[in-house]
């Protein structure tokens, strides 16, 4: 009758957190990981503005930073200040932000983008050719004598009566006008202080994600392996009755990890991963093959390393298994059924 309750631990309790736990260990192997997170926006291909995303669906995009401006006016200008270096910088910086936040160096959840390249550009020689490209694809409309740049704001129109290199003249001049009430650092969100701010917690130390999130693991695993032994004393009388309890209950979830890394390996074969991508049909909302690629790139390199974790940490738990089970078989056939030990 000992082996009832036993059975009931190993199915109910021990075996579904001893898989938990083992994934928590595969995916804390990859996502506290904030090299790999950076690696995955070295692409130049995400940041080609705006030949990522050209298309007739961005037409209709406005562009509050720079006016209100529709994207199909302002698009090619925009390209001449905001450069794949200077995006691929401010997008690790956020990113760089938000682990910052998640593990608690920061101690606000705020995340900005350092304007001041920019800012610098507009009053350099990268402003004329801004000027230049966005005089040539404003639309025909509007009176001379709205034709100005303000703070924060440009033309949306240029007269038919004003030529584009009176118009380019004129937004070039107003430039430092338009960028004169721009902070150095923009702020990508309204209330940077929900959720992450020290202050709102009741003056409690700031909130770290991560290190909850590794407490929780550990005290995951502690629960699952003490469920795990508790279950091979009960169950079993001699010693190698325990190490079959201990080894085959470990078995089943260790497998269940390997399995599910060696199908996600398999699934991040490009063709595998070009098919899901694919039915997204991301090209409709304005992503041409270029930047399409690059998130294909970037998916496979997301899967294969969760992959690899799945595949390490199934590969140890089952190693362990069948290392317990090899000791039980190694015990002679005479000292099975003997008394415990």
């Amino acid at each position: 009758m000992r082996r009832v309750p036993a059975i009931l631990i190993v199915i109910f309790l021990a075996c579904p957190l001893l898989f938990a736990s083992l994934m928590a260990i595969s995916l804390s192997t990859w996502t506290l990981d904030r090299h790999f997170s950076l690696s995955l926006l070295d692409d130049a291909r995400l940041y080609q503005v705006p030949d990522a995303v050209s298309s007739a669906s961005w037409s209709t995009v406005a562009i509050d930073g720079i006016g209100g401006l529709p994207w199909k006016s302002v698009g090619r200008a925009a390209a001449e200040i905001l450069t794949p270096d200077y995006l691929k910088v401010q997008a690790s910086r956020v990113l760089n932000q938000v682990f910052d936040s998640l593990e608690g160096r920061s101690r606000r959840f705020d995340f900005t983008v350092d304007a001041r390249p920019v800012k610098t550009a507009l009053r350099g020689d990268a402003g004329r050719r801004f000027a230049r490209l966005l005089a040539e694809d404003l639309p025909l409309g509007g009176s001379i004598a709205d034709f100005k740049v303000v703070p924060g704001r440009l033309p949306a129109a240029r007269p038919s009566a004003l030529s584009v290199d009176s118009a380019a003249a004129i937004i070039q001049a107003g430039l430092p006008v338009f960028v004169s009430n721009t902070p150095d650092a923009l702020r990508l969100g309204d209330d940077p202080q929900v959720g992450m701010n020290s202050d709102s917690w009741g003056g409690r130390p700031e909130l770290r994600v991560f290190r909850v999130f590794l407490a929780a693991c550990i005290v995951l695993l502690v629960i699952a392996v003490g469920l795990w032994i508790a279950a091979a004393f009960i169950g079993g009388e001699t010693r190698f009755e325990r190490l079959q309890w201990l080894g085959w209950p470990l078995l089943a979830p260790a497998a269940g990890v390997l399995l599910m890394g060696l199908v996600i390996l398999l699934a991040s074969s490009l063709p595998g991963v070009q098919w899901g991508l694919g039915s997204a049909r991301l090209e409709v909302h304005g992503f041409n093959a270029s930047f399409v690629s690059a998130l294909i790139d970037a998916a496979r390199h997301v899967a294969a390393r969760a992959g690899i974790g799945f595949l390490a940490t199934g590969g140890i738990g089952a190693g362990l298994s069948l290392g317990l089970l090899a000791w039980s078989w190694s015990i002679p056939h005479d000292e099975r059924k003997g008394a415990a030990t």
